[in-house]
């Protein structure tokens, strides 16, 4: 028996499907299907109860699912162990973000990450959390930061941060001796805002309906220095995590009641293998 062969198992059964295994293992159908039979022809029991409707496994396939997502973890166990013994982790992370969470919190964070391992590199792609979410279920990414309201249960998170949401305003904003906001102070208020696919922008959406508040919406962009821009020149108000405001010079922030605060973590496939440089990650992210 091959380690090959529990692989394409394991991926058959996460995928619940053979041409998506097919796919996450950048092979054709049959060889994987061959790959499955030779399987249980060598364990002597059939594995997958197959069916046009779903993929479902036997008796004997659940223990031969378990034990084989045990083997390969102690193979990437070992193998990253021995990377250890010469002090040189190697690969890339691959990490989807929204973009104010990549410019605020995710460089301090990875900038320290990649100093401890020299042997590593980073990718990071920049998406809304709801975008994140469906790229990390459909298997096209393997870490995704979330918001963790409504997460997919088969998301496995590891908590990174919990911030407030706020009015930003420039210096010379009319609201700016307001010690805090309330959602009927954004009634007609000129503001520059992310897209309706964000998060935070779909929040506040939800605080103005239940309100029945209509803000004057000037701009709506997911390009997040623009916003500041049109922000710091006191073209209209946005909405935001506080740490926008504490790290962005010229803006400042007023509490908007009633306190929304926003629950972050980053996010993986449940039962997925994650790369050595990506689990490595996730783990060190955990402990912080």
């Amino acid at each position: 028996m091959d380690l090959r062969k529990l692989q394409i198992f394991v991926t058959v059964v996460i995928e619940g499907n053979f041409s998506r295994a097919a796919e996450r293992l950048h092979m054709a159908q049959p060889p994987v299907s061959i790959a499955i039979k030779k399987l249980e022809d060598e364990l002597g029991a059939p594995l997958l109860i197959r069916d046009r409707k779903q993929l479902a496994l036997t008796v004997e396939g659940r223990e031969v699912f378990e034990q084989a997502q045990r083997i390969l973890q102690q193979v990437e166990d070992l193998s990253e162990s021995v990377g250890e013994y010469s002090q040189l982790l190697r690969g890339e992370i691959n990490v989807a973000c929204p973009s104010m969470v990549g410019t605020y919190y995710l460089p301090e964070v990875l900038g320290k990450f990649l100093d401890l391992h020299p042997g590593l590199t980073a990718s990071v792609t920049q998406a809304g959390t709801q975008k994140i979410q469906q790229l990390l279920l459909s298997g096209d990414i393997e870490l995704g930061v979330v918001t963790m309201t409504d997460l997919d249960a088969s998301l496995e998170v590891v908590p990174l941060l919990s911030e407030s949401m706020c009015v930003c305003i420039g210096a010379r904003h009319p609201l700016r001796k307001k010690s805090q906001l309330c959602v009927a102070d954004l009634h007609q208020l000129p503001m520059v805002l992310y897209e309706s696919d964000y998060f935070i922008r779909q929040r506040l959406d939800a605080l103005c309906a239940a309100a029945d508040v209509v803000p004057d919406i000037r701009l709506q962009t997911n390009y997040l220095p623009l916003i500041a821009k049109m922000v710091k020149q006191n073209h209209g108000a946005t909405v935001a995590l506080t740490m926008m405001a504490e790290q962005e010079a010229g803006l400042f922030s007023l509490p908007l009641l009633p306190l929304e605060p926003v629950e972050i973590g980053i996010a993986y496939r449940r039962g997925r293998r994650l790369t050595r440089a990506n689990r490595r990650f996730v783990d060190w992210l955990g402990g912080l």
